[in-house]
């Protein structure tokens, strides 16, 4: 253990420095040592000491045990001739949370925490909280992390920037390892405004910073030195910062491996290379695009020198490349850094048996404001010329009002997609889920972006649809499905017969539409597996409020989640209600925002006043510093109103 004492007085002086190690749940004292150091005037110096734990709690994704270490500091002495004891000492104190393990990867039996086989099932995260916008305070990290894991995910991805501490003490507490990123520019610029003006002067210190901060948090897994960075072709001598970068890293923490996530030559390339690879395909086939097939080694010869330095190289959507490069860098370990979500079930079989893939990182976990609908999905007629733009989020952009990026698992109100249930029957869930395509939709081409996801909802209330054609699709790890509708057989298809997007675990089904009950059953070995049903709802009958949290503590950043429900007079959410609403707080807390996680709108999420998509919206409240009540009042003209207290108690 080390901790750095200053002296800001113009003499030598001798500080005595404890170190408490403690038990973080029980407050135990575990183990305790003193240094007696003399700091130089005006000076620094560090003060170290062993401590050694007998039969430490490991801490993992799994298992998140933490300890904390509490270090005073005591003026001692002044140190002249002989020493003199302080008259009246100064005392300092400071604590640090931080965990016990161990991590390693290879490429015979990839990555290891404390000893133990890890496939990292990840998400990309971008510092962003939805309707309360890039505020990071501990609640709002700590819900986004509980329900990341109760899909399936165990890491995530601070795309491309160091993470807030809020984000790093969730994923400690909670147990969610962290891709921890420095960069998203180093001395090429992106976009106008970029890192690139500071990094030559700035890099050291920020650098130095961001690892000093985050190195005695267990839950940092690998450290990344950059995104996408336009020079790993080795332009701007990209190769030697590479390698400065990566062993600056080491310098400060050689416990972690160190990775960078690398993509693909949609730039980075001289003139002559790039008008070269342009030949290859229009340009908007560019993004992240292998243009040479499986066997052109471009890619692999002009980043070689800028992955050597790497102790894991991450690999931005080019998982073809995984076998051909295996056989190139036989010792090269391979993380997928950022991946197409539609394509996790083809895809994760081979990362599950591959020892040297060590995992992946699906863009994104969380739905985010920017880069507005590059996840949308778009129908057209079959034969539109408009196919091949729309399948392109740069090519035709996406108007207003688009906001969100539409990628995630989650939208930005911690609502769980489809998008997220594929992903957790992938990873191994039994569950079978129905859901369903609008019928007006029936018969055009759905057409995706490459981070896309098919175009369902969790909806069986199409109005003036009865008799039409519609599509209905269930994923389901089973090896048969049955399709339902008012207790009669409408279909039975066994796995891989009829999929979607040529996505696995999915099941097509095409049905004449009727109001009622849809029922999806799986079958393994002729044995009913799980089952799920959508139900046609009543109208709008009133609001339904529902709070996450029972209580507030009185500290000004405690944070209250609570879901406004539109719900039928059977207490069903309505899931096509569109009803605009407003919220009110008083008392002892706040509105600090309200929305819904409708990606094409204008509203604001910042003045109380929202229109509810797929039948809900969600209120923050962020208490003050005072005891008392929060009261949440959610209005609907021509609904009625629903009110919530909440305690807030004081500190």
């Amino acid at each position: 253990m080390s901790a750095e004492i200053s002296n800001d007085y113009a003499e030598n002086r001798l500080a005595e420095v404890a170190f408490t190690l403690l038990d973080d749940v029980s407050g135990d004292a575990v183990r305790a040592a003193k240094a007696l150091i003399q700091v130089p005037p005006m000076g620094v110096a560090t003060a170290r000491a062993t401590l050694t734990v007998d039969a430490p709690r490991f801490w993992s994704a799994e298992a998140p045990n933490l300890y904390r270490l509490v270090v005073r500091a005591k003026d001692a002495a002044t140190y002249k001739t002989r020493m003199i004891p302080a008259e009246n000492p100064t005392v300092d104190e400071e604590s640090a949370l931080f965990g016990i393990r161990t991590v390693e990867a290879d490429v015979k039996h990839g990555l290891r925490v404390n000893g133990k086989v890890v496939k990292l099932r990840g998400g990309c995260l971008h510092h962003d909280n939805g309707v309360i916008g890039a505020v990071s305070l501990y609640d709002a990290e700590a819900r986004k992390v509980k329900k990341l894991k109760e899909v399936g995910f165990n890491a995530i991805r601070t795309t491309h920037n160091p993470p807030s501490a809020a984000l790093i003490e969730a994923c400690d507490r909670l147990g969610m390892y962290v891709f921890d990123e420095a960069f998203d520019a180093w001395g090429m610029g992106k976009q106008p405004g970029d890192y690139n003006q500071f990094f030559e002067s700035d890099w050291q210190k920020d650098l130095a910073a961001f690892v000093r901060r985050d190195r005695c948090h267990p839950c940092v897994l690998l450290w990344s030195t950059g995104n996408e960075i336009a020079e790993r072709a080795g332009l701007n001598d990209g190769y030697v910062w590479a390698s400065r970068l990566a062993d600056a890293i080491r310098a400060l923490d050689p416990s972690r491996p160190v990775s960078n996530g690398i993509c693909s030559f949609w730039n980075g390339l001289d003139d002559k290379l790039m008008r070269a690879q342009l030949k290859k395909g229009r340009e908007g086939e560019l993004q992240n695009a292998d243009l040479g097939g499986a066997q052109d080694m471009l890619w692999e010869d002009y980043t070689e020198a800028y992955a050597s330095p790497l102790d894991v190289v991450g690999y931005n959507y080019l998982e073809d490349k995984y076998a051909q490069d295996h056989a190139r860098f036989p010792e090269r370990v391979i993380l997928g850094s950022e991946n197409f979500p539609v394509q996790v079930g083809r895809h994760w079989p081979m990362i599950e048996r591959t020892p040297w893939v060590i995992g992946e990182f699906t863009w994104t976990a969380w739905d985010y404001i920017g880069e507005a609908g590059i996840g949308r999905s778009t129908f057209l007629a079959p034969g539109d010329p408009g196919m091949a733009i729309a399948a392109s989020p740069w090519a035709s952009g996406s108007p207003f009002p688009w906001r969100l990026a539409n990628d995630a698992d989650f939208d930005i109100t911690g609502a769980l997609m489809p998008q997220g249930v594929y992903r957790r029957i992938v990873w191994g869930s039994d569950e079978t889920a129905v859901f369903s395509y609008d019928p007006a939709d029936f018969g055009k081409v759905e057409v995706l972006t490459p981070w896309g996801f098919p175009g369902v909802q969790a909806n069986w209330n199409w109005k003036n649809s009865d008799g039409k054609s519609v599509d209905v699709l269930v994923f389901s790890a089973a090896e048969e499905v049955a399709l339902t509708l008012n207790g009669a057989c409408v279909g039975r298809l066994r796995a891989g017969e009829a999929t979607v997007h040529d996505m696995p675990l999915t099941f097509l089904f095409h049905i004449k539409y009727a109001p009622g009950t849809l029922e999806a059953v799986g079958y393994r070995g002729g044995a009913e597996v799980s089952r799920s049903q959508l139900c046609t709802t009543g109208e709008v009958a009133q609001i339904r409020l529902v709070p996450e949290t029972d209580r507030l503590a009185g500290v000004g950043a405690s944070l209250a989640y609570v879901r406004a429900e539109l719900v039928d007079a059977d207490g069903n959410v309505v899931p096509d209600a569109k009803v605009p609403l407003r919220a009110e707080v008083s008392g002892a807390a706040t509105l600090l925002g309200f929305g819904s996680g409708n990606p094409i709108t204008d509203e604001n999420y910042t003045r109380g006043a929202f229109t509810s998509y797929r039948g809900t919206a969600l209120a923050v409240l962020r208490a003050g510093v005072s005891a008392g009540e929060a009261r949440l009042r959610v209005t609907a003209e021509g609904v009625g109103e629903a009110e919530v207290v909440l305690p807030v108690r004081g500190v």
